[in-house]
């Protein structure tokens, strides 16, 4: 997740002059997923990069009360992760997605998961889902 793209694209549909992004990059986590009976019971790495637009508030402090703080998108990975197995990536992503987007300053997210070392393939393979949060929720 080295660029930017989808965040300005999601500001300037929202119509923001200003705007700000936190992200997280290339937390690997060994989990059981997958839909082959081969994966199941088997962890796997699994790589998790999120990226929020956050609002710019003009009057912040340097305090980590202003600001949607690193710490919650970790936590919400681990969170998701500790409820229950899920056979895709993509039910994983979008868990991630909903919660990440709760916070007021939240108003787009990307979340990215790919699996490292997948057997029987050479590549990794992995998903990206992105919102826009609606006006008003």
């Amino acid at each position: 997740m080295k660029s930017s793209a989808e965040m300005t694209y999601a500001a300037q549909t929202l119509g923001l002059t200003e705007w700000g992004t936190i992200r997280m990059e290339d937390l690997v986590k060994q989990i059981d997923i997958g839909v082959h009976d081969h994966e199941k019971g088997v962890a796997q790495p699994v790589r998790f990069d999120i990226e929020v637009l956050v609002s710019q508030a003009n009057d912040f402090e340097d305090t980590i009360d202003d600001v949607l703080d690193y710490e919650y998108l970790e936590g919400t990975v681990q969170s998701i992760l500790s409820e229950s197995r899920a056979e895709l990536q993509e039910t994983i992503a979008k868990k991630i997605l909903d919660r990440v987007l709760e916070p007021r300053t939240a108003l787009a997210a990307t979340v990215s998961l790919t699996k490292i070392e997948v057997m029987g393939f050479d590549s990794n393979l992995g998903c990206t889902l992105a919102r826009i949060k609606r006006s008003g929720k």
